[in-house]
């Protein structure tokens, strides 16, 4: 009954940056095309400190600023502690973080693991989610760079899987045939695979062969070793072109087509400030096929044919929408908490959120509710067309009574 996204939009795009090898200067470059003069509405990462030695002008909060005129929901880490030489990472130095991060009224909803670096939840590195070790002898020891606990306190609710896929279109499932077909192997290889994947059924064998098919959801719950639980969320993309030049290639006009024929999500992956070697020396940062690809994801949102914003705001939404309860005989819509990202769901949580819905006539949309436990909820209702209808959540002013948000109006 509820659609996949807000209609009339077929499919959903975002961007996952990781902010390594950032200069001031192309940051300025890529401010002023992708949120000044496109306008899109995409969110950027941030590193709170930097002290990588090979990077030493690159981007971070602490010496730049500045660059909180953009919107922040992801952390890459605690900061770049990567090539740091004798300076090492340890939990204090995430206690420092989280007060900047609260200095500078960040609410990161989303965590990036970075390259190799020992605090890391899950990509080459799990120490930054377990509390301790054990060795062979049974003594147990305090991990020292053990953070999952603060990542979670300042609002960390969403973490990279650590990996990437080359599937156009998350939030789907995805046919054997569709899967082998699409692989960049050739066609014959693909035949046999498809013809395998009927065949054997021993995990073992499978495995060894690639014939599993990943479940492509955009999102999952993972539970970590001190029993906290998060989402993992996937990044579409390649590892090598993952950088300014190489986003032109994975965000190519005919992938944002098949992106909604498929209507699937995606969460595009790249260093937005990182240019290949090769092109160190250009005058400009933006490559023109780049500046096209962006150009036509532009020209799609404006059509109100493929959703673009923030990860925080996708991810939101898909949770939302996934713990939605239909009760036609009291006539109601119920918003189920879904206890990771969301303990009870509140007015300002939808705030400016909008679900479509498909008509069905065991509803009455004259006396129809929209409840949170008990709690009703304000909403407009909108008819779409004949057979569909939206409900879009309202600000209410009950909530300018609350002192940060009456101090966000005055100002």
């Amino acid at each position: 009954m509820i659609l996949k996204y807000p209609y009339p939009y077929k499919a959903w795009f975002t961007v996952a940056n990781d902010p390594d090898n950032t200069l001031i200067k192309d940051w300025k470059e890529l401010d002023a095309f992708i949120w000044g003069e496109l306008e899109l509405p995409l969110s950027n990462s941030i590193f709170i400190k930097s002290f990588n030695n090979n990077l030493p002008q690159q981007v971070n909060l602490t010496e730049h600023p500045e660059i909180l005129t953009q919107k922040h929901d992801i952390i890459h880490t605690w900061g770049d502690y990567m090539h740091s030489r004798r300076l090492g990472f340890d939990r204090e130095d995430a206690i420092e973080a989280v007060k900047i991060i609260e200095q500078n009224s960040l609410e990161p909803k989303v965590w990036i693991d970075h390259a190799q670096f020992i605090g890391n939840l899950i990509h080459f590195s799990n120490k930054g989610s377990t509390p301790s070790t054990k060795d062979a002898s049974g003594i147990v020891y305090k991990n020292y760079v053990y953070t999952l606990d603060l990542i979670k306190q300042i609002g960390i609710r969403y973490i990279w899987n650590g990996g990437i896929t080359n599937i156009i279109g998350q939030d789907r499932k995805i046919s054997a045939s569709k899967y082998f077909m699409q692989s960049p192997v050739s066609s014959r290889k693909s035949l046999v695979k498809l013809i395998l994947n009927q065949l054997i059924h021993s995990k073992r064998i499978r495995k060894l062969f690639k014939l599993n098919i990943p479940d492509n959801r955009q999102y999952y719950p993972n539970e970590f070793a001190d029993g906290s639980r998060l989402y993992c969320f996937s990044r579409y993309g390649t590892w090598k072109d993952a950088d300014i030049y190489g986003l032109g290639n994975i965000l190519e006009q005919k992938k944002i087509d098949s992106l909604v024929e498929n209507e699937g999500t995606m969460v595009a992956y790249t260093h937005l400030g990182k240019r290949p070697a090769s092109k160190m020396k250009e005058p400009f940062h933006i490559p023109p096929k780049t500046k096209r690809s962006l150009r036509y994801i532009k020209e799609k949102y404006e059509s109100k044919i493929l959703m673009v914003s923030s990860i925080s705001s996708m991810l939101d939404y898909l949770v939302l929408r996934d713990h939605v309860k239909f009760s036609p005989q009291k006539n109601t819509i119920e918003i189920l908490p879904d206890n990771i990202r969301y303990s009870n769901i509140t007015q300002s949580d939808l705030t400016n959120k909008k679900f479509s819905f498909e008509r069905n006539n065991q509803f009455n949309l004259e006396t129809i509710k929209i409840i949170s436990g008990d709690t009703p909820l304000k909403f407009d209702l909108k008819i779409e067309e004949a057979n569909i209808f939206s409900i879009i959540f309202c600000f209410s002013t009950t909530y300018l009574i609350e002192p940060m948000l009456f101090k966000m109006v005055l100002i």
